[in-house]
């Protein structure tokens, strides 16, 4: 604390560090091991700096001392932050599987084969609840899709696995209590004329409380599958005011506000993700196709060469993660719907973890001016799993999980989606608020340790007498998620068929 204070007020004679001062001090606190930074940091922390720029005090203690606190002018908690709200398609706002020629029927059932629990006794499961609930209530109980999996593992058994999941509530099965669970379930996916709901109302609810909210946000749809162009199709109707619940309700900009509709013949508007073996990020722009998926499964050459050598409608290539996060930045800065397709390989050859799983800009600056949050059904606790945060301004870094479930990512509830129209729009303002109180806590911080004794060379601080976990009550059990094996997450591919995300 002393040398950071004294290395401040060195570089500072009037209260306030410019952007030349803050270079010099950056560089400074690297030589001594005090930056959560290297040398070749300092110009992408300064990018958005301005020369005119200044920072006082509190606010570079706010930064030092707290990992999501970067340097950026504070914003006016009455203003309303851009939103940039990523979404996973299959099993998060779709509950149609198309690929795999599933009714509604045999979707809802799987769904119901992960959400009922009960025992197992003589190698029989037996349901033990009376309502379907998304984690598990008791440890000593597990679901019917977890009981197959353990009688019946392997890839080999997938299929026997999937047919008795998809007649969960038929009669004669397991869950045949759970059946005017079924009933209710699909008559939520059932349109008043009888044809099959494709995106779950609760997702354009939420696009209705935006608009009519007058928020600013950008809207991006994220899979691992070749489904883009059906959320597209949806999406499209809704905004050009088609949708049955919401007939006339418009979003296409012929009011005179953005236009939210998803044209996929805009190649800057979609791609996927590519990683080569240097495990660079690139964004390939204009095409979904990717090797060693759908039609072209059986390519060997998964590099980049892959679209020059075969006839693709690629618009252009956002070759580096620095491309590729300031293109991604700068898009989801507009008012605009995007998608793009994640890499499942990539995912798989990481072990099915955060490490591998759909890359997420995002920016942890106290002062920010925009909010981007992530709902994916597949998150879990302990490991995102699905999802890989990436820090805008710590470029090189890998990111606990934990604090991000609490302001920025959702693990999406299937049952509830379906069941509450207002669950998407809760969801985001439970995150929201939870952002401002993490704002909030992080400015006390700042204000506190601006208070301490700056000529102490040291300061004796009382040595808690309890162990002490800032996040108790907050932690979530990872036991309490329906477990889904390797074998399972595998078959969900253009290759086999479904893809989960």
């Amino acid at each position: 604390m002393k040398l950071i204070s004294d290395a401040y007020h060195e570089n500072c004679g009037d209260g306030r560090l410019s952007a030349d001062g803050l270079r010099e001090l950056l560089l400074s606190l690297c030589d001594h091991s005090l930056g959560e930074w290297e040398p070749s940091d300092v110009d992408n922390i300064l990018a958005d700096f301005g020369p005119k720029s200044s920072i006082d005090f509190d606010e570079f203690l706010s930064w030092v001392y707290q990992d999501s606190a970067m340097l950026s002018p504070r914003l006016d908690c009455r203003e309303q932050r851009h939103l940039t709200i990523n979404f996973d398609v299959n099993k998060t706002i779709v509950m149609r599987d198309k690929t795999a020629n599933k009714s509604v029927e045999v979707v809802i059932n799987e769904v119901l084969a992960e959400t009922c629990w009960g025992s197992v006794q003589d190698d029989v499961w037996n349901l033990s609840v009376t309502k379907p609930t998304s984690l598990r209530p008791d440890d000593s109980l597990v679901s019917y899709a977890e009981c197959l999996e353990s009688q019946m593992p392997g890839a080999a058994k997938r299929k026997e696995r999937q047919a008795l999941k998809g007649a969960f509530t038929s009669f004669g099965f397991p869950g045949e209590r759970m059946a005017h669970h079924h009933a209710n379930l699909c008559k939520q996916l059932v349109y008043p004329d009888g044809s099959p709901v494709q995106v779950v109302h609760a997702f354009f609810r939420l696009l209705v409380e935006l608009k009519r909210s007058k928020r600013s946000f950008s809207l991006i749809f994220r899979s691992f599958g070749e489904d883009l162009e059906l959320v597209a199709r949806e999406l499209n109707s809704f905004c050009q005011g088609n949708h049955p619940l919401f007939p006339g309700f418009r979003m296409d900009g012929s009011d005179g506000e953005p236009d939210y509709r998803f044209d996929m013949s805009d190649p800057e508007r979609f791609g996927n993700f590519h990683v080569d073996e240097g495990e660079e990020l690139n964004l390939v722009l204009g095409t979904i196709e990717q090797p060693g998926e759908g039609r072209f499964k059986d390519a060997t050459d998964r590099s980049l060469a892959f679209y020059e050598h075969n006839d693709l409608p690629v618009k252009r290539i956002v070759r580096g993660t620095s491309a590729v996060v300031d293109f991604l930045w700068n898009l989801s800065s507009q008012r605009v719907t995007a998608g793009f397709r994640d890499n499942f390989l990539f995912w798989k050859r990481k072990g099915h973890t955060q490490e591998g799983g759909k890359f997420f800009l995002y920016d942890a600056s106290r002062g920010t001016d925009r909010h981007e949050i992530f709902f994916d059904d597949n998150v879990h606790f302990d490991d995102l799993k699905i999802i890989r945060p990436f820090n805008r301004l710590r470029q090189r870094r890998s990111w606990w999980g934990l604090p991000l479930l609490h302001t920025n990512v959702c693990r999406a509830d299937a049952l509830t989606a379906i069941n509450d129209d207002l669950y998407f729009v809760g969801e985001v303002r439970r995150l929201e608020e939870n952002y401002q109180t993490k704002l909030a806590a992080m400015q006390r911080c700042s204000t506190c340790l601006r208070r301490l004794p700056l000529k102490n060379s040291s300061l004796c601080l009382p040595k808690p007498e309890e162990h002490y976990d800032a996040w108790e009550g907050l932690r979530k059990d990872e036991r309490v998620l329906p477990a889904t094996s390797e074998a399972d997450v595998d078959f969900f591919s253009p290759c086999h068929g479904p893809r989960v995300g």
